[in-house]
């Protein structure tokens, strides 16, 4: 019993001298404070303000798009617990030694009780679809507070800053010992991979994003304004900037909602092993309660404009959620339904990218197909179905090329065929003998095929071209049509289970 009395006077003691006020730092260790969490997101109010319909809020709310149709911008701020948690996730697990560079990662200020931010950090994307040369200098942009503050972006490296850099503030907290030297070349390692600067013009058809820095907003802060100065929209006969937009981009801090940023969970490996054997009682139960991504992407057609089309690309807006709670209710699991332009970042998170073709020619730009190929770089399938019949355009050629468009990002281990009907996404969790009829069988379409087009890279199925129109038929909600549903499912299962980023 001595040493628990001595333990327990020890705890008495060290109360006392907390409750004395003797050291802070003891304090916090014991009884951390009470702190919530803030993020910025976009101000509607302050965006529509600006009278400019370039300006619009992505779907989640959470970043702010200037789109002048020739080229397009968006903004998007990055707490602290994003760049953690999923920007650099191995680089945020080793207090004051972890190599993640614009956050504190997990140490904690002894003195403060909370980790408080390193810098305030924004992505910025940038897509050149139809202008000549487009170009940005962080170092010219700057964030105004509503308390009057200006802080200035910072610059990457310290040979190529006007001002501030980022390499220059990290050398002056840098101390003498390998570690310390480590520790600062890995994080700007990252910084270099990561942080923009005035390089290189955005040339056309190309894109470019990363990361903007600015200093930490004081916690009385509620609204910030960032503003882009003199962004370079055009070059004179001297290849010299020429033309330029100054552009500002409206947030709001508040509370961070963390379930608004929940990670995509990963099935374990040992859920393809599931599949070899067919057991689809094995399947459903290793995939049950799984979350993932499924992203209906938004594409451009010829016509162009407005409500237009937005409806080709989404002309039967039930049929994607119609599937999801087919999956909902047989797989038991919680899939995340998202909508993404094709060419955005976005689509990177997505299991399964599903892009139905409505009457009217799409048009995908060479960055669009590059983030389609990167879509299957990062361990997600790409799903084409028509959700309408047309003669505007050969839409099952048109999409057949665009699949090898796609292989041609990748590398040379790639091959177009017909999926055989003994494949995975046939029997992975319910088995079919093959495509199920669709509706070209239904309303007896001349041109109607008894197979699916695929896309393999390096052995593997990584996307696929439909002619069938299940897309139409999932539209329709008909329980009778149980096997297109299945296909659906099957698809997903595949998807999730068995591809990994490459």
């Amino acid at each position: 019993m001595r040493p628990l009395h001595r333990n327990v006077w020890t705890l008495l003691s060290v109360s006392l001298m907390i409750a004395s006020g003797c050291d802070p730092a003891y304090r916090y260790m014991f009884f951390p404070p009470d702190r919530t969490e803030y993020t910025l997101v976009p101000n509607p109010d302050l965006l529509y303000l600006n009278n400019d319909t370039s300006y619009y809020l992505s779907r989640d709310s959470l970043s702010v798009t200037f789109d002048r149709k020739t080229f397009k911008i968006e903004v998007k701020y990055f707490s602290d617990y994003q760049l953690n948690a999923f920007e650099f996730p191995d680089d945020s697990r080793d207090g004051e030694f972890s190599a993640n560079p614009f956050t504190y990662a997990n140490w904690v200020d002894p003195q403060l009780g909370y980790t408080p931010n390193r810098f305030t950090v924004f992505k910025v994307s940038i897509f050149n679809y139809a202008s000549s040369k487009l170009n940005f200098d962080p170092e010219l942009s700057f964030l105004i507070t509503d308390r009057g503050d200006v802080l200035p972006g910072y610059g990457r490296e310290e040979k190529s800053s006007r001002n501030q850099s980022i390499e220059g503030y990290f050398r002056k907290r840098k101390g003498s010992s390998g570690v310390d030297d480590e520790v600062f070349e890995r994080r700007m390692g990252i910084v270099r991979q990561t942080v923009l600067y005035l390089g290189r013009p955005v040339y056309q058809g190309d894109s470019r994003e990363g990361i903007v820095v600015y200093d930490p907003i004081d916690e009385s802060v509620e609204k910030v304004k960032l503003v882009m100065k003199s962004f370079i929209t055009g070059y004179d006969e001297n290849n010299e900037p020429g033309e330029f937009l100054d552009l500002q981009f409206y947030f709001n801090r508040v509370p961070l909602q963390r379930e608004r940023f929940a990670p995509v969970v990963a099935t374990a490996d040992t859920v393809a092993q599931g599949f070899v054997s067919g057991d689809a009682g094995s399947v459903a139960s290793t995939l049950r309660n799984a979350t993932f991504e499924l992203h209906q992407i938004r594409y451009r057609i010829e016509e162009e404009e407005g409500a237009f089309v937005q409806q080709d690309w989404n002309v039967k807006p039930n049929a994607l959620t119609s599937l999801v709670s087919f999956l909902k209710d047989s797989l038991r699991v919680r899939p995340v339904v998202k909508v993404s332009p094709a060419e955005s970042p976005e689509l990177l998170n997505a299991k399964v990218g599903f892009l139905f073709a409505g009457s009217s020619k799409p048009i995908f730009a060479d960055i669009e197909v590059q983030s389609l190929a990167n879509l299957i770089k990062r361990g997600g399938f790409l799903f084409i179905d028509n959700s309408a019949f047309t003669a505007s355009y050969q839409y099952y050629d048109f999409m057949v090329a665009l699949l090898q468009n796609i292989g041609s990002k990748l590398d040379r281990q790639v091959r177009v065929i017909t999926i055989p009907n003994d494949h995975a996404i046939y029997k992975i969790w319910r088995k079919l003998s093959g495509p199920p009829q669709g509706m070209d069988d239904i309303e007896s379409m001349p041109d109607r095929r008894n197979y699916i087009q695929g896309l393999f890279w390096r052995d593997r199925l990584v996307a696929a071209v439909s002619s069938k129109g299940y897309s139409m038929m999932w539209n329709q909600q008909d329980p009778n049509q149980l096997d297109q549903y299945v296909l659906g499912a099957n698809l997903v299962t595949y998807a999730v289970s068995t591809l990994r980023a490459q």
